[in-house]
């Protein structure tokens, strides 16, 4: 669980009037336009009396219902562009804000900035006091890069509606997070007045929106002084206790929520957000007491019951995980998550059918989908039904085009993960023959060739990788390292080698390979410093071994002993290490 997310509750784009109306007359209703005399042919479309009171609509031209009947007319049809024209055109005829609004609506509709902005221009001159129309500029005015002109649109709709300033900040924050970067972003919130004044609200999400960049010396200060105007904001103290939990100053940030959530007007958000944060800082059995104090209280909110799952889970107890994910899934499940855990808590209770149905009930716009296949089809290869493990993966593939490569190389893992080296080599020459530049499938198809002995195959996949991709340093380090352990073009690998720590510098795989390099070539003190570098970097079992063999050949056998044991203790399997031990006599 992630307290932030908690607090980021992200909008969705601003959404430009989507109105869609049934009527054309209903763009003409209550205009603002004072209304002449008509002549015969204009005549008034309506005149109502209700109250005594006589309410005037705008005079309906010839040329205006032109105008409106072609425009929707071509946006029927889908010529977007031309119901868009039609519209600003008849918008620029009268002072209406609807038809304004649908003129606003439509230009949207053509994705072309230029229109919008007209038609933008056009509603904020004919309705110049609606505040929502300077802040519908915004997102556009970022996507066109126009940083230096948001701040002074959202000062004017706070000027026209100071009262909106904790919706029009939200606002705008999610949509800088989304469009803007951090600088540019930040710049713009303290361009606003209510900033510079200092304002709460302003000050709280601007230190949200540097807490999303991550920017957390410039959150902190900023959130303490929303505190020092506010000490009781519940949604401050949250962010702040995010931010200390950010900077592991954990302890800080357990101590604000507890001290906060003990007060008797605490917010059911800061109670939910303790709890979560002691859930994420392993305090399981306090977390869940706490959302279980919640669930009594509330009943059936999605939310705590999602919770409560998730922490009977890591506590192992997969009955009551069942208990409320069934819950959470009788509700609706409008996270669409839980069938994958249901999945989850029935593979922990040793139902394997259950598990297998609730997985693949998860549907595939879910954020757990992949997660959900990737369990369905180990359930299926770890209980006898590989054959059918590997129709899903198929059926998938073609179901989801775009994932066709991820899915391919997540059966030569299961395959090979199972020594079944050569189908899983098989499959991906399959793979390769439909998508023969994808690098990953062409690494992992050489790391394949080199299991069943076809160092032709490997050397073959890593240059068409480097043809594509020259500068592709754990290519270069696959390949080098190949052709000096398999071979003896040790100079070639050499070559090869140092070019992928030029691009690398001081990665620990590529100097074990240098060593290795050196060492075949005879030069044992180079081998002996390269390969010291690569363990003080990464304690890593094979450097340890191939670091033990040049010191056993340097007369230096203690200290090659001393080292393999090292080795044995990280992993005390370790094929490598065990095997150059034996060839030693160990």
């Amino acid at each position: 669980m992630d307290l932030s997310q908690a607090l980021w509750k992200k909008s969705s784009y601003l959404s430009l009037c989507g109105i869609m109306f049934s009527s054309i007359f209903i763009l003409f209703a209550c205009t603002k336009v004072p209304v002449e005399r008509p002549t015969p042919a204009e005549q008034p479309l309506a005149v109502q009396k209700e109250s005594g009171i006589t309410v005037k609509t705008v005079p309906l031209t010839a040329e205006l219902t032109y105008l409106v009947l072609t425009a929707e007319i071509a946006s029927q049809r889908g010529d977007l562009i031309n119901a868009a024209e039609q519209y600003k055109r008849a918008a620029a005829l009268i002072e209406s804000p609807k038809l304004a609004s649908r003129s606003t609506q439509m230009a949207n509709f053509t994705r072309d900035q230029k229109r919008i902005d007209l038609a933008l221009n056009r509603w904020a001159e004919v309705d110049p006091t609606d505040s929502d129309i300077h802040m519908l500029k915004t997102p556009f005015l970022m996507m066109q890069g126009k940083h230096d002109e948001i701040a002074p649109v959202v000062n004017t709709a706070l000027a026209i509606d100071p009262e909106k300033i904790a919706t029009y900040l939200v606002r705008l924050t999610d949509n800088l997070s989304k469009i803007v970067k951090a600088d540019p972003a930040l710049r713009i919130m303290k361009q606003l007045d209510v900033f510079q004044q200092e304002d709460p609200h302003a000050l709280y999400h601007y230190s949200r929106l540097a807490l999303y960049y991550q920017r957390y010396d410039d959150a902190l200060p900023t959130i303490n002084a929303v505190l020092d105007y506010e000490p009781d904001f519940q949604e401050a103290l949250i962010l702040k206790a995010t931010i200390l939990q950010r900077l592991k100053r954990l302890d800080e940030a357990l101590n604000i929520l507890s001290e906060a959530s003990k007060s008797k007007s605490a917010s059911r958000s800061l109670r939910f957000s303790y709890a979560q944060l002691l859930g994420e800082n392993n305090q399981i059995k306090k977390s869940r007491q706490l959302f279980e104090k919640l669930d009594n209280e509330e009943g059936n909110k999605p939310d705590v019951i999602f919770a409560l799952g998730v922490i009977a889970i890591e506590e192992k107890q997969g009955l009551k995980a069942k208990i409320y994910f069934m819950r959470l899934h009788d509700l609706g499940d409008p996270g669409m998550q839980a069938a994958y855990f249901l999945g989850i808590a029935e593979k922990m209770n040793n139902n394997v059918e259950q598990a297998l149905v609730w997985f693949s009930s998860v549907p595939n716009n879910s954020p757990r989908f992949q997660k959900a296949q990737t369990h369905y089809v180990n359930l299926l290869a770890n209980n006898g039904a590989l054959a059918k493990a590997r129709q899903h993966l198929a059926n998938i593939r073609i179901a989801n085009p775009k994932l066709a490569v991820d899915y391919y190389l997540f059966e030569a893992l299961l395959l090979q993960d199972r020594n079944q080296n050569q189908l899983a080599f098989s499959l991906l020459d399959e793979a390769i023959s439909k998508y023969p530049e994808n690098i990953d499938l062409l690494y992992t198809h050489a790391m394949l060739a080199e299991s069943i002995d076809r160092m032709d195959i490997l050397e073959q996949d890593l240059r068409s990788i480097l043809a594509i991709d020259p500068d592709n340093s754990e290519t270069l380090n696959a390949l080098g390292y190949s052709l000096t352990d398999q071979t003896d073009r040790h100079q070639e690998a050499l070559v090869l080698i140092k070019k992928a720590l030029i691009l690398s510098p001081g990665d620990p795989f590529y100097l074990d390979s240098l060593g290795w390099v050196y060492y075949r070539l005879g030069q044992l003190d180079k081998a002996e410093q390269f390969l010291k570098q690569a363990v003080t970097i990464r304690d890593e079992p094979e450097f340890l071994a191939h670091l033990g063999e040049v010191l056993w050949q340097q007369d230096q056998q203690n200290a090659a002993k001393e080292v393999w044991l090292r080795g044995l203790k990280l992993d005390s399997k370790n094929k490598l290490i065990l095997k150059t031990m034996q060839y030693f006599g160990l």
